[in-house]
């Protein structure tokens, strides 16, 4: 959602009207978008997505929030948590953890999106978040987000090719950092 969007301005300006509900939309705008990139048959849908999410979301602190760019960057890392937890939860199952076994017809498939890469770029990230935030940053709503460019140049309040910059260098940055593990 645009910071001028007359829906999120008129949230602000009338307390009467519920901000959580356009907010949760767009959560679920993203959820999709992050989704559409996971693979086929994935057990984690949009909507479980954004639900679990959401649910993180209120268990933090709100107050913390103090404009719409921090709101989606919390919302950002929870959902990129949730798709890590899952992703370690599956390859926990694959590697037989100990865990009850479990009937062929049950297990998943994999698909386009390896479990394994998932947490690789998860641990990848965290490197990265340590030696620069911003890109970092771009990096989650980009990836576990699935903002565009513009989105996220409005959302953090830089140039749209200061994101695309930072985009490129990251990605470079992230790799390395994986090939070298």
């Amino acid at each position: 959602m645009n910071p001028e969007d007359p829906r999120f301005v008129h949230c602000l300006q009338d307390p009467d009207e519920d901000l959580m509900k356009v907010l949760y939309q767009e959560l679920k705008k993203l959820a999709y978008a992050r989704m559409a990139a996971e693979r086929e048959g994935h057990t984690l849908g949009p909507t479980a997505l954004v639900h679990e999410a959401w649910l993180r979301l209120e268990k933090s602190s709100p107050e913390a929030w103090r404009d719409r760019s921090q709101f989606f960057a919390a919302a950002s890392e929870a959902m990129r948590r949730i798709l890590v937890e899952s992703a370690r939860r599956r390859l926990a199952i694959k590697r037989g953890s100990g865990t009850e076994a479990v009937p062929l017809e049950e297990l998943e498939i994999p698909g386009e999106i390896d479990d394994e890469k998932i947490i690789e770029v998860h641990e990848a990230l965290d490197q990265l978040a340590k030696e620069d935030p911003l890109k970092a940053q771009i990096v989650k709503l980009r990836f576990f987000s699935g903002m565009e460019h513009q989105e996220i140049a409005t959302l953090l309040n830089v140039n749209e090719k200061t994101v695309r910059r930072h985009w490129a260098l990251a990605k470079v940055r992230l790799y390395q950092t994986i090939t070298e593990a």
